[in-house]
């Protein structure tokens, strides 16, 4: 069984949990799967948009698309609410992605 199944197994005894949700959008990073990737952490941030790591991943995500704009777009929507739950860390990490990006702009 592959950890992608695994995952999924445990999800289907809580559908809402924010962090087996994110972990199955990881392990379809580490397969390629960018795409499907994308899309669980879009539905993570829609039922659970205080899940914070979800912003940088998503940025980063976008950002190996070449969307930039989107990925801006995500990295400000986190640094406000990183902002928001006075979490510095997140919020340094967010900015630093985001003045990267806008440094090559």
């Amino acid at each position: 069984m592959s950890r992608i199944d695994e995952i999924k197994k445990m999800l289907k005894t809580d559908k809402q949990d924010s962090f087996l949700t994110y972990a199955l959008a990881l392990e379809h990073e580490k397969v390629g799967e960018n795409k499907e990737a994308i899309y669980i952490i879009e539905g993570l941030i829609k039922t659970d948009p205080n899940y914070l790591g979800a912003y940088y991943k998503l940025g980063a995500l976008y950002e190996g698309k070449n969307k930039m704009e989107k990925a801006m777009g995500i990295y400000r929507t986190g640094i406000k609410l990183a902002n928001e739950k006075n979490d510095n860390k997140t919020k340094g990490e967010l900015e630093e992605a985001l003045w990267l990006i806008e440094d090559e702009a």
